[in-house]
């Protein structure tokens, strides 16, 4: 049996304090003029329900209304995955209509016992990614075009990217050897639908890591291939194609971000802001300059500082600072 490969500790991050967005209604997003979008995408955005998730390759577009919850790295944790199940089912009843999207990574959870439990990797849990899968089938088929993953780098190790060494010495040969090969080709075919970004009509939009990549155009994302890429060495990870630096990388400069934004916003609604988790953000969440939101819900967190992001898909988000706390950004396990 491998050994454990040790994380290092995370150096501690102070939040910001955010301020009120301006609230824009659903119809005026849906007036709103898309300059230079492709035919499919246009579609995508226009001629669906306002509450109808469409995919586009490997582009996810949501809803132009209702509520989204936006959860990441949950890495086996069974106990948070149930948690923002019941809220998710919450919102569907209080507003109507809502939208669970995660950000990748799923599995692949630490082999500590309670007494070797590292304190850098916060709570307490014991993985059972095997189990999280299939409840995250079991919830997508109880709400068709509702609930929604984008690609990991943990999920790419199964499907054509590098195996991943967090825990064990591959952790993606220790993973599908312990859950036996027919569930293991279950969950590939699982990975291979996960789209690699989601966008909205509210400026906000959605990928596993910082989107530190330099795109043309919404084409590469729409097309992006996913295997091919199972011998790259670590080291040499952000030379992968596309893959590499969004799902690997942990900031991305000001300018990457601004011009990655603009890419996507010439075939879509413009876009202010990018969410994404990959990183551990202690305290829950932080901000980066006016675009880049970095949230921790449930890996190497505490209860107390978990995270989770919940939007209206029919405001308008300027700036990172229009997601505030108590609002959009709600403590997973709140003390009541």
């Amino acid at each position: 049996m491998a050994s454990p490969a040790s994380l290092p500790i995370p150096r501690p991050r102070r939040p910001r304090v955010a301020e009120t967005p301006a609230a824009f209604n659903c119809a005026r997003l849906a007036a709103r003029t898309i300059h230079g979008v492709a035919d499919a995408l246009k579609r995508a955005f226009t001629d669906s329900g306002p509450l109808v998730a469409r995919r586009h390759g490997k582009v996810l577009v949501l809803p132009s209304c209702g509520h989204l919850l936006f959860c990441t790295d949950l890495h086996g944790n069974l106990r948070d995955f149930h948690r923002m199940r019941a809220l998710f089912e919450q919102a569907k009843d209080e507003h109507g209509s809502a939208q669970l999207l995660f950000c990748g990574d799923l599995v692949h959870g630490p082999c500590y016992a309670r007494e070797e439990w590292p304190d850098y990797l916060g709570e307490f849990y014991v993985d059972q990614s095997g189990a999280l899968l299939d409840d995250f089938i079991e919830l997508s088929k109880a709400h068709p075009g509702e609930v929604h993953c984008l690609l990991g780098n943990h999920e790419h190790s199964h499907i054509g990217g590098p195996h991943t060494p967090k825990f064990w010495e591959d952790e993606t040969a220790y993973f599908e050897h312990s859950v036996g090969e027919e569930q293991a080709a279950r969950y590939r075919e699982l990975f291979r639908g996960f789209p690699l970004i989601a966008l909205s009509s509210c400026g906000v939009a959605f990928t596993h890591a910082a989107p530190n990549v330099e795109i043309n155009g919404l084409t590469e994302l729409v097309e992006a291939e996913y295997a091919g890429h199972e011998q790259m060495n670590l080291m040499s990870i952000y030379t992968m194609p596309l893959l590499g630096r969004l799902l690997w990388s942990r900031r991305c400069p000001e300018v990457v971000v601004k011009r990655f934004l603009g890419i996507v916003g010439k075939d879509a609604p413009l876009h202010h802001v990018v969410a994404f988790g990959h990183d551990i953000a202690i305290g829950g969440y932080e901000r980066f300059g006016d675009e880049q939101l970095m949230l921790s819900t449930s890996f190497g967190l505490d209860d107390e500082d978990k995270t989770y992001l919940e939007i209206d898909l029919g405001a308008c988000y300027g700036s990172v600072d229009d997601l505030t706390p108590g609002r959009e950004l709600k403590a997973l396990w709140p003390d009541d």
